[in-house]
């Protein structure tokens, strides 16, 4: 019943991410071209997708890590804990 009731929510939740414009295309457009013109300046990396990922958005790469490394961990612990919890 437990695990039926996760995957409902897991289900809902997506179909809720999905349902949502996150950046409408017309403001998407103007940050590109911001980057595309000025990430070599900024970063010194001459390839526009490594300056975005390593330069300006490190610590969001780094907090998603350790956001996957918790998850991972907890996933592990409650598996091999049922019902010690």
């Amino acid at each position: 019943m437990r695990r039926k009731l996760i995957a409902i929510y897991l289900i809902l939740l997506f179909f809720l991410c999905i349902s949502f414009d996150i950046i409408p295309i017309d403001n998407a457009t103007d940050v590109l071209h911001y980057y595309i013109k000025n990430s070599y300046r900024e970063t010194g990396s001459i390839n526009v997708v490594t300056s975005i990922y390593l330069n300006y958005r490190v610590f969001d790469t780094i907090f998603e890590t350790l956001l996957l490394l918790v998850s991972i961990i907890g996933i592990i612990y409650f598996s091999r804990h049922e019902g010690d919890y």
